[in-house]
């Protein structure tokens, strides 16, 4: 187990004197621990971090039956880590964590999701488990397109992108007596591009790359529209027919955003049902410090940028201070402050490590905040967990 060492913070604290700015600040929890690799993970419990509250796992894992397939739809890591955890978010509102369990999807095969990818006009390649394999891209002429030059295709590409980038399985599951469990419920994410890039080749094997920017609107209104022919399809599997499916749309961001695209549309189908009625889920992400912060949620960023001059005015080895925000229907949901520095020995981690807990109550009190303290060398150093709903700070000091 990890060997836990429990500081109070108080003004006799270590490098916390009666004459600190900050020497009223209430008693948080500091742990200071050491790595063990023996340490191993407990199943069946819930998991709590900050605002995140994580659904129980079976205590023999399963694969997911598209394990891996992931990184070949979606190719930025930050789209993949949303794409996941906000399914499991908006899957929350459905399946309670109090009464399902999770279990990564076992329906959609890698062939399956491979051969949905497709365009409508391509052949379907492996079977896919009792599912239709039509594509669901836009279809486009093979044949003229084969026939082309470069340039003509690259132009009939743009005029047909593919938007449906990738199609995530999760499965909820309840206790159905004598130790086993049973499917009880069905989430779906559809991934779709908002920048669609592809590759060219040539007669002699080069490679050409281009890329066309995809209209809002007519991507939601295709994800819509794709969405309800995967209720369909999923309902033609025996085991599916009667669980009820989540489906979650969501729009990627750009080839190096800072920040995740977002989920914008949602739809709950009862057992037995096929018909989505479509929900708008208002939900972004914003940088900070960036313009585009600024100019939508300002006062937001000037509480940050208050927040950094703070942190600038009190250590000399300041290098930075950078922010992520989700926000849900326009109110910061979480905010995530990464804070990289410049250390000469732990005694400074810790005093630092503090005075940014008591900056974080003074500018951040109703927010729920997460703050990474680390050096310059991308070492984790520190960590402040900041939620209202308790009245002490967690800090963990590494």
């Amino acid at each position: 187990m990890f060997k836990k060492l429990f500081v109070i913070l108080s003004a006799s604290l270590i490098l916390l004197s009666g004459c600190m700015p900050f020497d009223n600040l209430k008693r948080d929890e500091v742990v200071e621990d050491e790595a063990n690799d023996n340490e191993q993970a407990i199943p069946l419990h819930n998991i709590n971090t900050t605002d995140d509250k994580y659904y129980k796992s079976l205590k023999n894992y399963e694969p997911g039956a598209a394990r891996g397939e992931i990184s070949y739809g979606v190719d930025n890591r930050i789209d993949v880590d949303e794409l996941e955890t906000g399914l499991m978010r908006i899957s929350k509102e459905t399946f309670s964590i109090d009464d399902y369990y999770f279990q990564n999807g076992q329906y959609l095969s890698k062939a399956t999701i491979r051969n949905w990818l497709k365009r409508t006009s391509e052949e379907s390649g492996e079977s896919g488990d009792k599912f239709i394999q039509k594509g669901l891209n836009p279809e486009i002429n093979e044949k003229a397109y084969q026939n082309a030059s470069v340039d003509e295709r690259k132009e009939m590409l743009k005029q047909n992108p593919k938007i449906l980038s990738y199609i995530l399985e999760q499965d909820y599951l309840q206790d159905s007596g004598k130790d086993s469990v049973k499917l009880a419920g069905i989430s779906i994410a559809l991934s779709f591009h908002s920048t669609y890039y592809f590759t060219v080749q040539d007669d002699q094997g080069r490679l050409h790359r281009d890329e066309k920017k995809l209209d809002g609107a007519e991507v939601k209104q295709f994800a819509q529209k794709t969405g309800q022919e995967v209720i369909n399809r999923l309902r033609q599997h025996p085991e599916l027919k009667d669980v009820p499916i989540t489906v979650g749309l969501f729009h990627e961001e750009k080839h190096g955003a800072v920040v995740p695209g977002n989920y914008f549309a949602k739809t709950v189908v009862k057992g037995g049902q096929t018909k989505a009625n479509w929900e708008n889920v208002n939900e972004k992400y914003y940088f900070f410090p960036s313009s585009d912060a600024e100019e939508d949620h300002r006062e937001d960023y000037n509480t940050f940028i208050q927040f950094e001059e703070k942190i600038k005015e009190y250590f000399p080895n300041y290098i930075g201070v950078v922010g992520k925000a989700l926000y849900r229907n326009d109110r910061i949901s979480k905010m995530t402050i990464e804070i990289p520095m410049q250390f000469n020995g732990k005694a400074e981690v810790i005093s630092f490590t503090q005075y940014v807990n008591y900056l974080v109550k003074q500018y951040y009190p109703d927010e729920v905040v997460e703050v990474n303290i680390k050096s310059s060398l991308e070492q984790n150093e520190s960590l402040i967990v900041s939620d209202p709903s308790n009245e002490d700070s967690v800090v963990h000091i590494y």
